[in-house]
């Protein structure tokens, strides 16, 4: 055995079945424990990776074609197309490549924050991507040398999973459809024991609005007597219909 697959192997501290163990389930799991590292994902032939520090998200990368920087910040009326030309051109005439964020800063073209909430919406959405990935593998992995982002959202991840409940259930679905495995099967590998009315209420074109709720909303339907929330809490959960 190398160093290089030894080193591999110490870095790699959890592995598991999307199908067993669902992303939003994992993502959880490594907030609590406030975990550092690349939550990677593989289903068939598609890959993404989920950054975290600290148990929150830096950034998420799925395969999109509108993932870039640039052209969601053209999107979002932040610069125009021709100047966002002139600076990548710029930018590659440069010995030392850098983050187009970085440049655009530099510049003062665009304020740090202005180009720090573009990100943060795009995790958002890169995040739904994600909820219907119900096959495939994910392992969690420790680089030996941090990845490091000179711009990042730091995101919450129970408000990401919340926010992306929300959306699944306003109608919202992933832009790249996946074939999803009958509804029975999906069920199969959960340990919820759902009765009929539940499953119509969460299961929804293939995508389980339970398995991709965030605890802390599961524990309030489960323990209605429980320790109550607090008025900002009260707020956030009183606008989601699936309650």
């Amino acid at each position: 055995m190398s160093s290089a697959q030894l080193s591999d192997e110490v870095n790699m501290i959890l592995w598991g079945k999307i199908s067993q163990f669902s992303v939003f389930m994992v993502l959880q799991l490594l907030a609590g424990y406030r975990k550092s590292g690349l939550l990677e994902l593989e289903d068939n032939d598609e890959r993404a990776i989920i950054y975290l520090k600290d148990g929150y998200i830096e950034a998420v990368s799925v395969p999109r074609s509108d993932h870039l920087l640039g052209a969601r910040l053209v999107k979002a009326g932040l610069i125009t197309q021709a100047d966002l030309r002139k600076i990548i051109i710029a930018s590659a005439l440069k010995e030392k490549r850098e983050f187009l964020g970085i440049t655009l800063m530099n510049s003062e073209m665009i304020e740090k924050q202005a180009i720090a909430d573009v990100i943060s919406d795009q995790a958002y959405e890169n995040t739904l991507e994600l909820s219907n990935w119900v096959e495939g593998t994910f392992k969690f992995v420790i680089p030996t040398k941090p990845v490091v982002f000179p711009i990042s959202p730091h995101i919450n991840v129970q408000h990401l999973l919340l926010e992306t409940s929300r959306r699944l259930d306003e109608g919202q679905r992933p832009t790249r459809a996946k074939l999803s495995p009958p509804d029975e099967d999906l069920c199969e590998s959960c340990t919820s024991k759902c009765t009929h009315d539940e499953k119509d209420k969460y299961l929804k074109d293939g995508i389980c609005l339970w398995r991709n709720m965030p605890v802390i909303v599961r524990e309030a339907i489960f323990s209605p007597d429980g320790p109550a929330l607090n008025e900002d809490e009260e707020e956030k959960y009183s606008d989601l219909p699936f309650l």
